[in-house]
């Protein structure tokens, strides 16, 4: 069979060429006995087997952590000096996941019939992400896909560290809240109770306050299944009242806009979507289509907003420094940097460096602001409680001392 290959040289130059040879494992070795490295593999007709989606498959049980581990191993056994379709093949050996595995090997039977590795990739980018399969691909077209496997690495790594930071900064505040709501749901459903039936068997008419607060216990108890049907009527209406674009953009305009949360989320916003775009850029990713890749990355309608502009400044011939001047969503002093980076031609790292720094400082932020909430939601609870607790007891402290 005549196989059409692409190789890089010892000297980091593409050679391309066809050679005859009875497979592709035979091919991959006598490119290596001449001191190339195999990029690609295609039959010399150029009709190479397609690759087709796996019917059925979602991404379940493969987690962001998963692709990681995958790729940390891809990137230090290519480093090593083996293919990327040697490497796959080794991974898929011994990955722990079997619907990761299965993937694996479904990979490297494409690779096997001379689809590209990005190709290969694109068929599973519900798992992998296009901004992934795309930095693959230049790293193929360039011949840097190790370096590139590494960049994916170190990126996917310091987003599963951000989300995790995230996480545990409001996991405080959240476990306070919960307790608020089972504090509350006891003075409901056991408390009040109790002491309507004190002032019952009293034949006392409770103050004003107090009869409200037992009338409501009574009514929540007496209603108790129609009020959650209610309420979970209440969540599935707002969750696909949020995946409208009205309720959707509303949401995000308050997220970026509101006093309370701006801060934060404009800094961890700006430094995820730009670290995304430097590592693109440093992958090879032209500058038009790591935007296009990195809108689709953003969830927020607005920020979206804002990568569309910056894809018609570059469309038209312009820069995106002066777009960002413009907009005031971002932290200040980022259109100054990435100015200066457009004019000196380091867009790349420097979109790096800075998105590094503002994931670091919305971190911070985010910190400060779970540490101003904690004590707020101690003081509600405390109210809240203490409140329930005097409107109920003094009263009946009344009545018995008056008895008396």
């Amino acid at each position: 069979m005549e196989l059409q290959y692409k190789a890089k040289t010892q000297s980091g130059t593409i050679q391309t060429g066809v050679l005859v040879v009875e497979s592709k494992q035979d091919a991959r070795a006598r490119l290596k006995k001449q001191g190339l490295f195999p990029l690609q593999l295609e039959p010399a007709s150029g009709q190479s087997a397609s690759s087709k989606p796996s019917a059925g498959f979602s991404r379940r049980g493969i987690g962001k952590h998963d692709v990681l581990m995958l790729t940390c191993q891809l990137s230090i056994i290519c480093q090593a000096g083996l293919d990327i379709a040697e490497a796959i093949e080794i991974v898929s050996e011994e990955c722990p996941n079997p619907s990761l595995r299965t993937i694996l090997d479904q990979i490297h039977a494409d690779i096997e019939n001379g689809v590209s590795v990005s190709e290969a990739l694109r068929t599973h980018s519900e798992i992998f992400g296009e901004a992934y399969v795309a930095a693959i691909a230049a790293g193929e077209a360039s011949g840097t896909l190790p370096d590139v496997l590494e960049r994916l690495a170190e990126l996917l790594e310091h987003e599963i560290q951000l989300t995790s930071s995230v996480r545990s900064v409001l996991a405080y505040p959240a476990v306070l809240i919960g307790v608020l709501c089972v504090v509350l749901a006891a003075l409901v459903f056991f408390v009040l109770p109790q002491f309507s039936s004190v002032f019952e068997s009293l034949g006392k008419t409770p103050p004003v306050i107090t009869r409200l607060l037992i009338d409501a216990s009574s009514f929540l108890r007496s209603n108790v299944v129609w009020l959650a049907v209610a309420f979970g009527i209440l969540l599935v209406g707002l969750r696909r009242g949020m995946k409208t674009g009205f309720a959707a953009r509303h949401w995000d305009r308050f997220v970026l806009h509101s006093r309370l949360v701006r801060k934060p989320t404009r800094a961890l916003m700006t430094g995820r979507a730009f670290r995304l775009l430097g590592t693109m850029l440093q992958s090879g990713i032209p500058l038009l289509d790591g935007i296009r890749l990195c809108r689709a990355s953003v969830r927020n309608h607005i920020f979206r907003d804002l990568f569309d502009r910056m894809d018609n400044s570059v469309v038209g011939g312009g820069s995106i420094g002066g777009i960002l001047k413009e907009s005031n969503l971002l932290p200040p002093g980022v259109s100054q940097m990435v100015g200066a980076a457009e004019r000196t031609g380091q867009l790349g790292p420097v979109m790096v460096t800075v998105g590094k720094h503002f994931e670091v400082d919305g971190e911070k932020r985010l910190r400060e602001m779970a540490k101003l909430l904690e004590p707020c939601v101690v003081v509600v609870m405390g109210v809240i409680v203490s409140g329930v607790v005097m409107s109920v007891m003094l009263p009946l402290l009344d009545i018995t001392s008056t008895q008396n």
